[in-house]
């Protein structure tokens, strides 16, 4: 982690954005809204436009897109999204570290080459991507300065997810709730430390400078206005959260009654909250098609307002000029033949916005300006664990989200009873596939499902234990035990991608034709990379504010837009 010095911009962006961007930003003045994509983007992107329309007492319907043929098949949804500032900062190598590791095999610490999938080196995409990237790297400078920016822009989007919590109707925040929310924020009183009152416990072992890098994480922390920050005793750590009473106990020495950490284990209070986007997506879209309600179309059929339409891949975008020159998307076409006009007979324009999100080179393959791409693959694991009954009472507190750490390895973490069953779902470790799509049966991904496998068996080996019917408490697992897991079905394995740019930095904003015409009615909110969740409300807030006029834009918005512009290189 960079040590970052705070900016006074963060408290000044942050009220900017929470108090008047969100509220009243009607760059969506239409009936009709397209969004291409459903993942978290595409969803802060839709909440946001309904919660404009219901402002502004206008008629809106709004159209999503989506590839895949359900929620269930997108990324966010087979993740366990963090909510914390750096969460882009947190996986995803960029700048010098970025063209070191590149080299680097992905099972080796801190690696993310692949060996083993045909066509990743030497294509058209990696050779632009790794050019961008070195050429990037030499500047150190603007570099710490895009760094120092993703950090503000990770603070304000950690106070829009707790105001969109604040605001929510009873019935959303019904729906956070049982979608494990836990907003990450500075608690306004100093009394004792709790889990889930916006900040978290940070797990960091196997590391032989573990107390130096949570130090370097504290610091960033505390210089976004984070100041209960504190380095954790293993005895404080189990009076916190008694589930890692185990971890605990293997990672520290006795010294005078008390526990010390060994020398490469330590323990972080840190500011970090979560979602599980699995729950709360479908939940959102359900709440959205009710309170946007019904019209009837010029056939007379009653439709819903709010609409999702699967397995609809967009591959390709028709253009058209207005009478006033500009450049405009007229129509868009599907893989599946489908076509969707966005402009009626009456010459009235739709707004379309590009949240593509794991769909590496979506941009380009449609004929827009796209900086140099490539796609992160990342690996999953979801647990779902039956309680032995003796077991169930003390089961049903259960509940914590923390990242844990290695060298080289960083697992977003959620974990809490669910339906009676222990849910754990862990996500992280990332290996460069350029534009290649990864999946479970590859060596980076077994390789990377094994060791999160291991490495929840450090940290909750009791439940690990229930799951395989021995005690595997201090043992090294294999892939017979992850494989009768996943016969089992108590183990659900994912590979998938994540879009990234060469800086490491969102593209938001306008959207440009190959020939750099500005079209006037689309923009985009994309390569989130790990970030997609707790960048979501951010970043559509300033990519809408693309539309604003210049006057009304404040400095920060402007320095975000410049860095994420979709025209950019090196």
């Amino acid at each position: 982690m960079l040590n970052i010095r705070r900016s006074n911009n963060i408290l000044l962006c942050s009220l900017f954005f929470l108090t008047a961007l969100i509220s009243s930003n009607v760059w969506c003045n239409t009936d009709r809204f397209i969004i291409v994509g459903s993942g978290m983007a595409g969803a802060m992107e839709a909440y946001h436009a309904f919660l404009d329309a219901k402002k502004n007492n206008q008629s809106l319907c709004i159209t999503m897109y989506e590839q895949n043929k359900s929620l269930g098949d997108t990324t966010v949804s087979n993740i366990a999204p963090s909510l914390t500032p750096d969460e882009i900062l947190s996986v995803v190598p960029r700048g010098q570290e970025l063209v070191k590791k590149i080299q680097i095999l992905f099972s080796e610490p801190g690696g993310i080459r692949v060996d083993d999938v045909r066509g990743i080196q030497g294509t058209r995409a990696t050779e632009q991507f790794q050019q961008q990237a070195q050429l990037y790297s030499m500047d150190e400078v603007g570099h710490n300065q895009r760094t120092q920016c993703l950090l503000e822009l990770g603070k304000m989007s950690m106070d829009m997810w707790q105001k969109l919590y604040e605001d929510a109707d009873a019935e959303l925040k019904e729906i956070l709730k049982s979608s494990n929310f836990n907003a990450c924020y500075e608690p306004t009183t100093k009394g004792p430390r709790s889990l889930c009152n916006g900040y978290r416990i940070d797990l960091i072992y196997n590391v032989s400078n573990a107390k130096a890098r949570a130090l370097s994480m504290k610091q960033d922390y505390e210089s976004l206005g984070y100041n209960q920050c504190a380095l954790l005793t293993p005895d404080q750590v189990t009076a916190l959260d008694p589930f890692l009473a185990d971890f605990c106990n293997a990672h520290s020495t006795k010294n005078n009654g008390q526990l010390e950490w060994n020398h490469d284990a330590i323990a972080l209070w840190r500011p970090g909250g979560c979602l599980d986007a699995q729950v709360f997506l479908p939940k959102l879209y359900a709440y959205l098609t009710k309170h946007m309600g019904t019209y009837t179309n010029a056939q007379g059929k009653i439709e819903n307002r709010f609409q999702i339409k699967f397995g609809t891949k967009i591959t390709g975008l028709d253009f058209a000029h207005t009478n006033n020159g500009q450049t405009i998307i007229s129509q868009l076409h599907a893989q599946n033949g489908q076509t969707v006009n966005l402009v009626d007979q009456h010459g009235a324009t739709s707004q379309c916005v590009f949240c593509p999100g794991e769909s590496v080179g979506t941009m380009k393959n449609l004929g827009l300006q796209e900086p140099a791409y490539a796609g992160f693959a990342g690996a999953s694991l979801m647990f779902t664990i039956d309680i032995p009954k003796s077991k169930m009472l003390s089961c049903a507190k259960f509940r914590h989200c923390m990242e844990v750490h290695q060298e080289g390895v960083v697992l977003a973490w959620q974990a809490r009873f669910r339906d009676n069953k222990i849910f754990i779902a862990v996500a992280g470790t990332k290996a460069f596939y350029s534009d290649r799509k990864p999946n479970k049966n590859e060596d980076f991904a077994k390789n990377r499902n094994l060791l999160q496998l291991n490495m929840v068996n450090d940290v909750l080996p009791e439940f690990i234990s229930w799951a395989l019917e021995r005690d595997t408490k201090g043992q090294t697992l294999t892939e017979r035990d992850l494989s009768i897991l996943e016969d089992k079905g108590i183990v659900t394995r994912w590979a998938g991608t994540r879009a990234v740019v060469y800086d490491g930095f969102p593209t938001l904003g306008c959207v440009y034709t190959q020939d750099h015409n500005k079209i006037a009615n689309a923009r985009c909110t994309t390569h989130l990379g790990s970030g997609g969740v707790s960048f979501a409300p951010a970043a559509i807030a300033i990519s809408r504010s693309a539309f604003d006029k210049q006057d009304n834009i404040n400095s920060f918005a402007q320095t975000v837009l410049r860095y994420a512009d979709s025209t950019r290189s090196v």
